[in-house]
């Protein structure tokens, strides 16, 4: 048997997703402790053709905290920023129809 650990990462590289597929057992590592301005909050997205650094805000977090003790802030202003950064810059995308919320729903199901 084959087993990978992994901490949780927002929007995670293909290589995540190469490894999951490789092994018997994947185990998401969230009991250890937070860092700060890592990638569990953070990635980037293509912009104009050039990466722009995004993060998702968390509510009260701490390196002295675990990962899953960390929660999102729930404020719907910046989950409405990002999500019409990524239809601007991804509309033409293929699949994006498939995968994106209807943009008259106003994101309401992420």
């Amino acid at each position: 048997m084959t087993l990978a650990i992994m901490q949780p990462y927002l929007f995670p590289y293909i290589g995540y997703f190469q490894l999951l597929n490789a092994v018997d057992k994947f185990v998401i590592y969230d009991d250890v402790a937070f860092i700060n301005r890592g990638w569990i909050n953070r990635n980037s997205i293509l912009n104009n053709g050039k990466a722009q650094l995004f993060t998702v805000p968390l509510k009260e977090a701490s390196q002295n905290k675990l990962i899953h003790e960390i929660s999102i802030d729930t404020d719907q202003k910046w989950r409405d920023k990002l999500l019409k950064t990524i239809q601007q810059n991804y509309k033409k995308a293929p699949h994006f129809a498939a995968v994106f919320p209807n943009s008259g729903s106003r994101f309401s199901t992420i």
